[in-house]
């Protein structure tokens, strides 16, 4: 028996030519209203699906785009990977939280605001959300279609930027487009400046920082970017290359912490020693500050074994927190 994809892949190839649901039933042996369900199930995805009357009829067609991607591959995985989730602990509530969010991004309620190169899945949108992350993927503006069009297109780009939202001096500077990346709920864009030949260092630009970009005519050699080279060592969004890589070792005490733990993604990975009486990580990571902002943040729940040096830190800055809320 046809799953549920096999039928609605069967009426996408049959829609490469205007049908009614009358014809379609024919077509597919079915009575009009599967047609009907079906048809539903088809102006919520991105596929191109235009209505139009003629002659008094209703017709339905198929844009006939060679680029059109009709997702429902990914949508399948997405949604057999939802069931795998629990939603009975904060890690599982997010997670549903990100997978929903992205089935909701592949779909659209109007079927004449298709677009044809849809970002949620394209090669060059990664979506890295690394560990702890929440993201609810609202980042849906032109300038994202400018960006991955030149990445396509393999050209520089001009960009209008400021090191922050707050900030009103901006800078205008060169780049070759590499990637666009998700990363812990912050939107970057992966790319390599006048100094990367010498450096062979990607730079990131948030891109609600990207005041303008401009396409140049410039073209740029395909420059290989691997995200897993990129974050090494890296906690969430630094990439901070200076910075030495430190062996860390944490108890951790709370189960929805280890929870979090067992199932976060790190590079290198977390080794996990777990017994009866104790639940230790060992991480290698670089101790950045939205490090140092967790690892204060969540003190109750861990016992640091080392290094050293960062459990003296962490007491200062108790310290500093305690000399603060007492004065």
């Amino acid at each position: 028996m046809a799953t549920g994809y096999e039928k609605i892949n069967n009426i996408k190839n049959i829609l490469c030519k205007p049908m009614t649901v009358e014809s379609l039933a024919i077509s597919l042996n079915c009575k009009p209203r599967t047609i009907y369900r079906h048809i539903q199930q088809l102006e919520k995805e991105n596929c191109g699906l235009h209505k139009f009357k003629q002659d008094g009829q209703t017709f339905y067609v198929i844009q006939p785009e060679e680029k059109t991607d009709f997702n429902q591959d990914l949508v399948k995985k997405l949604e057999k990977l939802r069931k795998s989730f629990e939603s009975d602990s904060p890690t599982g509530v997010k997670n549903l939280k990100i997978i929903d969010n992205l089935i909701n991004s592949l779909s659209v309620t109007d079927p004449d605001s298709f677009k044809v190169d849809p970002i949620s899945v394209d090669p060059d949108f990664e979506l890295d959300y690394g560990p702890f992350c929440d993201h609810n993927l609202k980042k849906k503006d032109a300038i994202l279609s400018k960006i991955l069009k030149a990445i396509h297109d393999g050209v520089k780009v001009n960009i209008t930027y400021r090191s922050s939202t707050h900030e009103e001096e901006q800078t205008t500077v060169m780049v070759s487009p590499v990637k666009l990346v998700l990363r812990v709920d912050t939107l970057y864009l992966i790319a390599a400046d006048d100094e990367f030949e010498e450096t062979q260092i990607f730079k990131n630009y948030v891109v609600e920082n990207i005041v303008n970009m401009t396409t140049t005519n410039i073209p740029v050699v395909k420059l290989a970017f691997d995200s897993k080279i990129h974050y090494k060592y890296a906690f969430g969004k630094w990439t901070d290359a200076s910075l030495p890589p430190q062996d860390i070792s944490l108890v951790v005490k709370s189960k929805w912490l280890q929870s979090q733990f067992k199932k976060s993604n790190f590079v290198p990975a977390v080794n996990i020693k777990e017994t009866k009486s104790r639940f230790v990580v060992d991480l290698k990571l670089r101790v950045t500050p939205d490090f140092r902002s967790w690892l204060l943040g969540v003190l109750p729940d861990v016992e640091i074994l080392k290094p050293a040096s960062l459990k003296a830190e962490m007491k200062n800055l108790v310290k500093e927190a305690m000399k603060s809320l007492q004065g």
